[in-house]
């Protein structure tokens, strides 16, 4: 009897796979022959699941914005006030660095090759954050001199820079106090 393979697994274990070669070699260094052995499996098995790179950094960005866009969702539509779900989301975010930073060679490459996805990801997550602001504008939970647009943009690019910062020098910035310093940050621009 032919061995029964559970495809959506091993299509997550070649991603798994991927992430790890695409953020130690880039992605124009890596073919589909290097992922497959980090895979432990043979080319030829491997384009039973993905027919070409392309498709294979398809399903990553894919996955990866989803990922993001989940923890923007969860943290932003939580329970609490407007400035508890900020933080929620800047905790949850700088917990996450280490995670990140060890793939933002592939963040970057991934950003590169498929912006126009990229650009659809953060026009969504700064009117999310923006609709979030209103509501504490008109709640009284945040300052109406505020401009949601603007201030959701700026904190999602801060996010987005010291994310950078991380990748490139880890040891510059201790969590712990940027978690501290972001929630300090945040109460100081959004409270009315």
């Amino acid at each position: 009897m032919p061995k029964q393979v559970d495809a959506a697994a091993q299509r997550r274990e070649i991603r798994n796979a991927a992430r790890r070669v695409f953020a130690r070699r880039g992605v124009p260094g890596t073919g589909l022959g290097h992922v497959a052995r980090a895979a432990g499996m043979g080319r030829t098995s491997l384009y039973h699941y993905y027919a070409d790179k392309d498709a294979l950094l398809h399903d990553l960005v894919a996955e990866t914005l989803e990922g993001e866009r989940e923890l923007f969702h969860a943290c932003l539509r939580g329970e609490g006030s407007v400035l508890d779900r900020v933080q929620l989301l800047t905790d949850g975010c700088v917990a996450l660095f280490e995670d990140w930073a060890s793939l933002g060679r592939l963040f970057i490459d991934l950003r590169l090759r498929d912006a126009a996805r990229f650009r659809r990801f953060f026009r969504e997550i700064r009117a999310e954050f923006a609709d979030v602001l209103r509501d504490g504008q008109r709640r009284g939970e945040v300052t109406a001199e505020l401009d949601p647009v603007l201030a959701g943009a700026t904190l999602i690019g801060a996010i987005d820079g010291l994310l950078i910062q991380h990748f490139l020098d880890s040891k510059a910035l201790d969590p712990d106090a940027l978690r501290v310093e972001l929630r300090r940050i945040a109460r100081a621009v959004l409270a009315s």
